[in-house]
């Protein structure tokens, strides 16, 4: 029997909270934040349930990224819903997922995030993004803040950013070898 990871509505907005404080205000993340984030990477898609995506639904509505980077996506087929899934920052990475088949989805956030956002519509932001790869390498830069040795060491370099997939700001681009 699979276990499935459950937070309660309070819980869901500390973690949300302090993933934001995490980048804007240089805190530590809590224990809980810990276990999310260690259970975010090492869960795959298909076990991943509605407490994850709450979560992040709550950081990218309140979280403007200052940086602008290309985010790329390896996926199999396209789908019409909208969903939050990982994205990398490397076209290396997202060819070697996507197993020399399915689609490349590209996104620009030069062009998606306008640079004059008001930095006061919490709540209402749209197509953003959070670079989970910055809170690893805070970790590893600042003694691990609890994340294990093993998770800094496999996963701090894979350049990860969580968003919610919007073909209407995004390209998708079929991988031809």
């Amino acid at each position: 029997m699979k276990e499935y990871y459950r937070l309660s509505k309070n819980n869901k907005q500390e973690i949300a909270e302090n993933l934001i404080d995490i980048l804007v205000k240089n805190v530590p993340p809590t224990k809980d934040t810990r276990i999310f984030i260690g259970k975010w990477i090492l869960t795959d898609r298909s076990e991943k349930f509605k407490a994850y995506y709450d979560v992040w639904e709550l950081v990218l509505a309140n979280y403007y990224p200052e940086s602008r980077p290309i985010l790329f996506r390896a996926i199999s087929r396209k789908s019409k819903s909208e969903y939050i899934a990982s994205f990398t920052g490397s076209a290396y990475t997202a060819e070697k997922f996507s197993n020399d088949n399915g689609y490349w989805i590209v996104c620009d956030t030069k062009d998606t995030l306008m640079p004059e956002e008001p930095k006061h519509r919490k709540g209402n932001y749209r197509n953003t993004f959070y670079p989970l790869s910055e809170v690893l390498q805070k970790a590893k830069n600042n003694g691990g803040w609890g994340f294990s040795d093993r998770l800094l060491r496999n996963y701090s370099g894979e350049n990860e950013y969580i968003m919610k997939i919007d073909f209407s700001v995004m390209q998708l681009l079929k991988f031809i070898k």
